[in-house]
């Protein structure tokens, strides 16, 4: 497994429309793609080698990229709105970019309500959907909101403001992740430092647009059944980011979806759930490949 200032240092900008971003791409030029879309205000690269790898070896075409205005990506200024279906139409974009007509999606929190956007707006670029710890709508009143203690742990965050020096915001980034953690997997500190680390070196920002564009895009909780695309939901019992009930929305609403409800896990993909997941994402990908939208 490579490092995470090693992986991080990957990729190149690529221009598409209106912004320029940050992508890697990895794995056989023939593949069928992958894409890799990270959650809000995180890069590409925490997408790790633990499901880059496996997807390389079983023939695929990797991308991860960095959303708009967040790291090496275009920035956008507090005044400079944009929604969900900006971040969908930059993946359209890279696509046509890349001279790919359709690829697999799997997203974790922000990216996989992205790929809602995508699969509902522009089916015939979704070769299948893989939603990690994701939802329907962001502060839609018929789906509980985050946990309140974790509520309270954040506002807490808010009021003392982001850090200035290197060494507190990597340690600001840390109790971030050990906040989200659920208790099926310990967090790996070691690893998470490291991550921070190459986070804060790649253009970190404690916030940007991104949490306004989720709270302000439309919820899709009443166009979930137009979605066709194949689709597999894993979500945690113990996120207190989007409690289980998000997922379990997904899984009641979009046709055909196969949901796994992983017991204490929180909001979080570690590398050990994807190894353990690995043969269901496996056999996801491989059995849509052939659907066309």
């Amino acid at each position: 497994m490579m490092n995470a200032a090693h992986d991080a240092a990957r990729g190149n900008l690529v221009r598409v429309g209106e912004v320029d971003l940050w992508v890697d791409i990895d794995g056989p030029d023939d593949g069928d793609m992958v894409v890799l879309l990270a959650g809000a205000d995180t890069p590409g690269f925490r997408w790790s080698r633990a499901i880059v790898d496996r997807l390389i070896v079983d023939g695929y075409r990797v991308v991860r990229f960095d959303h708009r205005d967040c790291g090496r990506s275009t920035r956008f200024g507090p005044s400079d709105a944009y929604l969900l279906d900006d971040l969908a139409a930059d993946i359209v974009g890279l696509l046509d970019e890349l001279g790919v007509g359709a690829a697999h999606l799997v997203g974790r929190s922000m990216g996989g309500m992205v790929a809602q956007v995508l699969a509902l707006d522009h089916p015939r670029r979704v070769r299948s959907l893989s939603l990690f710890g994701t939802t329907p709508g962001v502060g839609d009143e018929r789906l509980p909101g985050p946990d309140e203690d974790f509520i309270e742990k954040m506002t807490s965050r808010l009021f003392e403001g982001p850090p200035r020096k290197v060494e507190d915001q990597v340690a600001w980034i840390v109790q971030l992740a050990k906040l989200m953690n659920g208790t099926l997997y310990p967090i790996d500190v070691d690893a998470e430092t490291a991550l921070a680390v190459a986070e804060v070196e790649t253009g970190w920002a404690a916030e940007t647009g991104h949490g306004v564009a989720a709270f302000s895009s439309k919820s899709r909780l009443d166009r979930l059944v137009e979605i066709a695309a194949p689709t597999l939901i894993v979500h945690g019992s113990a996120d207190v980011v989007l409690p289980i009930e998000h997922g379990q929305a997904l899984a009641e609403g979009i046709p055909g979806a196969v949901y796994i409800e992983v017991d204490g896990l929180g909001h979080e993909v570690p590398d050990g759930l994807i190894a353990e997941m690995w043969p269901v994402l496996q056999h996801h990908l491989r059995s849509s490949t052939d659907w066309a939208g």
